[in-house]
């Protein structure tokens, strides 16, 4: 069973002044109106293809300051983790920059690589108009003064962030040629129900969000492409009550 949850239009304009665009972007590649959010509940099929999607549960490799690390150690310390390897394997950085260096060369797709080499020139496209509330307006410190704002997600990844606002620690995947399941408890006790903002930063392929609950249908929440902005998932209802915040367990990227 599906459902499609529409907002009402007090909804979407709270959403519109957040940043909130889950349309396909337009001809000029900027956002479109803000569309209804989909959200629902899997199928017993739909479910087994998730929880068994190759690739999915397996422990993946972390690395940081060129060692490996282990997911339990709640990264070390670092900012932002990125996928760099179809097998899961993952990257993680202080900050931006270190980051788009490293995926400049060695991304894998030439897509991710173009778009880590246009962050580092600056030259990345500015998507949406309301910068003024993609920030978190904390004080920034050393180490997270990079990662601020939906920008720091290069064009053709997708980003998920820890904190509303496309704040805190973030996971960064690109795009692939098939789409990926992942579970978020592979990456750290961090990301498991700890999701709260995310940007799906490409033109085409929307990404899932799944829920996992025992004696109860999972639920699913569709995040449309075309460079769609979801700053804050408290703003999305979630079909059990309440929101979306701090429930995701798994994505489809």
């Amino acid at each position: 069973m599906r459902i499609r949850t529409m907002l009402t239009a007090a909804a979407i304009g709270s959403l519109t002044l957040t940043g909130l665009a889950a349309s396909p972007s337009s001809a000029d590649g900027e956002p479109g109106n803000p569309a209804e959010i989909v959200t629902g509940v899997l199928t017993p099929q739909e479910e087994s293809a998730v929880q068994t999607a190759p690739g999915s549960t397996e422990k993946v490799d972390m690395y940081y300051e060129g060692r490996k690390i282990d997911p339990a150690s709640d990264w070390q310390g670092a900012n932002v983790c990125v996928e760099v390897a179809e097998d899961g394997t993952m990257q993680c950085f202080d900050n931006d920059t270190e980051s788009n260096k490293f995926l400049a060369t060695h991304a894998p797709t030439a897509q991710a690589r173009a778009g880590a080499r246009q962050a580092l020139a600056g030259a990345q496209q500015v998507r949406p108009t309301t910068t003024a509330q993609a920030v978190s307006g904390q004080p920034a410190t050393t180490k997270t003064a990079a990662v601020k704002g939906y920008s720091s997600c290069p064009n053709s990844y997708v980003c998920l962030w820890q904190d509303s606002n496309y704040a805190g620690r973030r996971l960064q995947w690109p795009t692939y040629s098939e789409s990926k399941t992942r579970h978020l408890d592979q990456y750290s006790p961090s990301f498991q129900d700890k999701a709260s903002s995310a940007y799906v930063n490409r033109p085409q392929r929307g990404v899932e969000v799944y829920d996992f609950r025992t004696g109860l249908p999972d639920p699913h929440l569709f995040l449309g492409a075309g460079y769609s902005l979801y700053p804050n998932f408290k703003n999305i209802e979630y079909t059990y009550g309440g929101s979306w915040n701090d429930r995701a367990d798994a994505i489809k990227f």
